[in-house]
Order: structure tokens, then C-alpha cells, then sequence
């Protein structure tokens, strides 16, 4: 759950999925890019756009592995 989480500029998650799932808040302004590596998995991220004008200050750049699993990113 990041949707308390305070940074500027960008945040690297190591993560790694093996037969499973992960959930992750994120909050809509957030910019989410992905270096995960997935091997019969996927990453879905179903959080609620909202139209941004200018650049993202907040930018979480996920790293690692996912095999056989999945990653959900959501906000409320």
C-alpha cells in the first residue's frame, strides 16, 4: 500500500512473483514504469487515469521477476 507513500522523482521496487499474485496501491497521479521481467505472468495496471497535464512528480519504476503469477496495480 503506497497511497500514504511521499517522494519526489522516482522510486525503484524490486519485486519478485513465483506462482502467486501481488497487489499494489498506487495512487492515480503516479507515474508507473515497468523493467519486470515476466515469464507466464503479466502486470495489469487498473488504477483510475486521470488526465495529467504536466509532468508526473512521482515515479515508481518496478524491477525483477514475475513467473507464473501476476501484478495488479489498483488505487482508490
Amino acid at each position: 500500500d503506497l497511497s500514504q507513500a511521499d517522494f519526489t522523482g522516482t522510486s525503484i521496487i524490486e519485486i519478485t512473483t513465483m506462482f502467486g499474485g501481488t497487489k499494489m496501491l498506487v495512487p492515480s497521479n503516479w507515474s508507473v514504469k515497468s523493467e519486470v521481467v515476466t515469464i507466464f505472468g503479466g502486470i495489469e495496471d487498473k488504477r483510475r487515469m486521470q488526465t495529467i497535464t504536466e509532468a508526473p512528480e512521482k515515479t515508481l519504476l518496478l524491477r525483477g521477476t514475475v513467473i507464473f503469477g501476476g501484478i495488479d496495480i489498483k488505487s482508490f
